[in-house]
């Protein structure tokens, strides 16, 4: 049993020598992370600050939206209130401009009377009804005395007065 002893021996040797290396290298190993351990843990402090940055970030980027989006909602209600006053003042005009349309037949008739009149001798007493306020035209009665042209011109003017 020499042999045999002697076998597990030198086998016994070698497993103690490959463990005495390998220990060696474990121990290496050891003392690098040991002292990358230390930027290890900065990495990780420099991530959970960042992380703690993001999150504020993002709260602050929340309450920046609910404040614009607030101020855009009361834009929209004001564009929308001054939407509904331009369609109402867009529907008078149309009614202003309609007015306007049927007086204007009446208008050119007051214009054609005023120009036959300019050519009449009697235009001084004319032009003095031209000359007058509103007021002392819708006043004014027709007299047996004026001429058609006349009667028919004060009475445009009473319609595009009053």
């Amino acid at each position: 049993m020499d042999r045999f002893q002697l076998g597990i021996e030198i086998a016994l040797s070698v497993l103690l020598l490959v463990t005495i290396f390998y220990s060696l290298y474990l121990g290496r190993a050891l003392s690098v992370l040991r002292r990358d351990r230390g930027q290890l843990d900065a990495l990780i402090s420099s991530l959970q600050s960042s992380s703690a940055q993001a999150q504020s970030g993002i709260d602050h980027l929340r309450q920046t939206t609910e404040l614009v989006g607030r101020a855009l909602g009361k834009t929209v209600e004001s564009g929308k209130s001054l939407k509904r006053d331009l369609a109402m003042l867009c529907d008078r005009s149309e009614t202003l401009a309609q007015q306007l349309e049927s007086l204007l037949p009446a208008g050119r008739v007051a214009a054609k009377a005023a120009h036959r009149v300019e050519e009449m001798p009697e235009e001084t007493s004319f032009r003095s009804a031209l000359r007058l306020k509103p007021e002392e035209v819708r006043t004014m009665k027709p007299s047996g005395s004026k001429s058609a042209a006349e009667r028919e011109l004060l009475r445009a003017l009473r319609q595009k007065q009053g």
